[in-house]
């Protein structure tokens, strides 16, 4: 099984302005957990053991929850001077994940134990099939939040591909499991995980899962005000 994950904790968090003037959007809270807590805790009953957190924006918070949760999670930080973006801050950290593969998760996603199923069978066809990335995805149309657009089509399961323009029918979750070989020979620095998905869904390295539960995602201020009226996280 997956013993090691990255959870993407640099950005901005420029949609829920103006609580991220002061706090980092892994640490704001529902039912008084933050989503950060939430997405380690979730990690944890799938398996993973140790967690690589890479921080920018108001980093030092998450290093000292890090440390005041030591006793609780295996925490690595690693900073970012300036932002690497999501491909760039993942290849940052790939040394963490000695050559195996690895989940790389967003925090601001409510994860579940739905999701635990879904993701273990994610992981089965992503072994099945030598891939370099696994995604976890939803419907779109069981997105708590019905402004999102769909991000990918499973054409012939398990690979994922991308039709053009709005009329894609899944949304990706956050949540992927990483073959290290996807980021192994970028150069380090600032880019995106989009062009290195395209090349995997080119060679036919990429694969999906849809998960049938609701997603509630973080997405701005005005949703996550409506998610903390939920019972979702305990």
């Amino acid at each position: 099984m997956i013993e090691r994950a990255i959870v993407l904790a640099a950005g901005f968090g420029k949609r829920v302005l103006p609580l991220t003037n002061t706090t980092p959007k892994p640490l704001l809270k529902i039912n008084n957990v933050s989503l950060l807590e939430n997405t380690l805790n979730f990690l944890k009953k799938f398996g993973v053991k140790s967690f690589a957190i890479n921080i920018h924006h108001l980093g030092e918070q998450i290093i000292s929850f890090a440390e005041d949760n030591k006793k609780k999670y295996d925490i690595k930080i690693f900073k970012e001077k300036d932002i690497l973006g999501t491909g760039g801050g993942i290849r940052n950290a790939l040394d963490f994940f000695e050559d195996k593969p690895f989940i790389s998760i967003n925090s601001d996603t409510i994860w579940s134990n739905e999701y635990l199923s879904p993701l273990n069978n994610l992981y089965k066809n992503f072994t099945k099939h030598n891939a370099w990335s696994g995604l976890l995805m939803i419907k779109k149309e069981n997105s708590f939040d019905k402004t999102l657009r769909g991000d990918f089509t499973i054409r012939s399961e398990p690979f994922l591909f991308r039709k053009a323009g709005d009329t894609n029918n899944l949304i990706f979750t956050g949540c992927q499991i990483i073959n290290p070989a996807l980021l192994k020979l970028k150069v380090k620095g600032n880019f995106s995980i989009q062009p290195v998905w395209d090349e995997a869904i080119n060679d036919k390295k990429m694969v999906g899962e849809v998960s049938q539960n609701i997603f509630y995602h973080v997405t701005d201020l005005s949703i996550y005000e409506k998610l903390k009226k939920l019972d979702l996280i305990r």
